[in-house]
């Protein structure tokens, strides 16, 4: 084989394997796995079903009602996409893969069941200042690298108050419709923005506010010291007066390493030598 055509199916193939992994970085990290879940006090009646934290979003937040779409003023509510950890209970997930620490970005988004107060319904304009249907969840929440030792996060319970959405460019009557959108939000692209900042912002100011992200609360467990995390616990307290609710957990994506790409040439290049 001539250099010019190795050369030619190298470049071609190195730029296959690198826009594959990119790929597979840009995929979804959800929890896939149910450690350990004591669903605590009252709060959690008819949400016990901890299976319901794994994986990503439902897109349709009411299967029994026209099959709405999940958005921030028409949240999920079915036991099946919801968990609910009362006061004295907890819910432990593993990640599907470690997420490492950054230094400029939280890592870990939850998202819950917030769904904003539509003051047009169903047109999505939000009063002001803004409000849920029912108060944000909150929780102590503790992370892990090995499932075994946890550092808490901040010092006392966290508060989820983000909304989440489905459809990066859902249409007209977000609170009510089933049309979906075509461009699926990204659950790995943080968002920063807290119920505050969506006062008085119609449905249009609203999508600009998420930017594509698909919302949720966010967390930075870079001050925990761990350069990496696998496990997230969520607990509240006994006597707490509040609970955590969980609809699904996500990570920002990790970059392609060079590592990788050195690996994709080297073995290239041993197995044109073996032709």
């Amino acid at each position: 084989m001539s250099r010019q055509i190795w050369a030619g199916l190298v470049s071609f193939s190195l730029v296959g394997s690198v826009g594959m992994c990119a790929a597979i970085a840009r995929g979804a990290n959800n929890a896939s796995q149910v450690i350990s879940y004591d669903h605590g006090g009252s709060a959690s009646d008819g949400y016990q079903n901890a299976s319901a934290a794994l994986g990503g979003l439902n897109p349709i937040a009411d299967p029994l009602f026209g099959n709405t779409i999940l958005s921030p003023f028409n949240p999920p509510y079915q036991n099946s996409d919801i968990v609910i950890v009362g006061a004295g209970g907890q819910l432990t997930l593993k990640l599907q893969q470690p997420v490492n620490a950054s230094s400029d970005r939280p890592e870990i988004g939850v998202f819950v069941n917030n769904g904003l107060i539509d003051i047009d319904y169903p047109n999505g304009q939000n009063r002001s200042p803004a409000g849920f249907f029912s108060d944000a969840p909150q929780a102590i929440v503790r992370v892990s690298s090995n499932g075994t030792d946890f550092f808490q996060i901040g010092s006392g319970p966290v508060s989820f108050d983000a909304p989440s959405n489905y459809y990066a460019d859902l249409g007209a009557s977000p609170s009510s419709t089933s049309t979906p959108g075509s461009v699926v939000a990204d659950t790995s692209k943080p968002f920063t923005g807290h119920l505050n900042d969506f006062s008085g912002l119609d449905w249009t100011a609203t999508k600009a506010l998420l930017n594509g992200s698909a919302g949720g609360a966010w967390l930075d467990f870079s001050a925990t010291g761990l350069p990496a995390v696998q496990y997230v616990r969520f607990e509240v307290p006994a006597g707490a007066g509040y609970r955590m609710v969980v609809d699904s957990v996500s990570t920002v994506p990790e970059p392609v390493g060079v590592v990788t790409i050195a690996m994709v040439v080297v073995a290239m290049g041993r197995r044109g030598r073996v032709k």
